[in-house]
C-alpha cells in the first residue's frame, strides 16, 4: 500500500532494478535470497500501482488482484522466509502453508465477510485497503513469520529490526492500512542492500 500510483511504480522499479543489479554481483548464498526476497516483497507495490490505475474501482481486475494475487505474494513472502531462507523442515507447516496459499482469503472471505475488492482507506493519502483491514493479531503473526529468523540487535539483524519495526509504527500513526508505507519500506531496503553488499 503506497501513497499514489507513481509512488508504487517508481517503487517497484527501483526495487527490482537495484535487485537484478545485485544479482549479478556474485553474492553469498544468504545475500541472494535476501535479495529475492525483497523482489517478492516490493511485488506489492506492482499490484498496487494497479489498484491505484483503475482507481479502485469494483471490478474484475481490482477482484483478481485483490482475492488472489495480493494474497498469493503475502503469503510467498512467509513461505521464502520460513522454507528457503531460515530452511525449516516441519511437514505441518508446511501443510498449513499449502493451505493458506490455495484456500487462505477464501476461508478469511467466508468467515469474516470481508470485501472481495480493495478500496481507498481513510488515512490522508488514500492508500488501498487490500480487501479489509487486518485484525492487529494477524500483522504480528505476519510480521513475525517474514522476520523470522532475520531480525535480532547486531549487524544485518538489527538493521532489519529497525526498519520493520519503524515502518509499522508508523503504519499505525497514519491509520487506515497497516502497510500505508510499504512503498518506503521496501526502497529503504533497496537502499541498504545496495550499501551492503554492493
Amino acid at each position: 500500500m503506497c501513497f499514489s500510483f507513481e509512488a508504487s511504480i517508481v517503487t517497484f522499479i527501483i526495487s527490482w532494478s537495484i535487485s537484478l543489479y545485485l544479482l549479478n554481483k556474485g553474492l553469498a548464498k544468504k545475500q541472494r535470497q535476501n535479495i529475492i526476497f525483497l523482489m517478492i516483497f516490493s511485488s506489492m507495490q506492482l499490484l498496487d500501482a494497479i489498484l491505484w490505475y483503475i482507481k479502485m474501482k469494483k471490478n474484475s481486475i481490482n477482484y483478481f488482484i485483490t482475492f488472489f494475487m495480493i494474497p498469493f505474494v503475502l503469503n510467498l513472502q512467509i513461505f521464502y522466509n520460513i522454507f528457503i531462507i531460515n530452511e525449516v523442515r516441519n511437514k505441518f507447516l508446511a501443510f498449513i502453508m499449502l493451505i493458506s496459499f490455495l484456500f487462505g482469503n477464501h476461508i478469511r472471505y467466508l468467515l469474516g465477510g470481508d470485501s472481495k475488492y480493495s478500496f481507498p482507506s481513510k488515512n490522508m493519502f488514500s492508500s488501498p485497503i487490500w480487501g479489509s483491514e487486518y485484525h492487529i493479531i494477524s500483522m504480528i503473526v505476519f510480521i513475525y513469520l517474514i522476520t523470522y529468523g532475520r531480525i535480532g540487535f547486531f549487524g544485518e539483524k538489527l538493521m532489519f529490526s529497525i526498519i520493520i519495526s519503524t515502518s509499522f509504527l508508523f503504519s499505525f500513526i497514519l491509520s487506515g492500512g497497516y502497510g500505508s508505507i510499504w512503498c518506503a519500506l521496501a526502497n529503504i531496503l533497496a537502499f541498504y542492500y545496495l550499501y551492503k553488499y554492493r
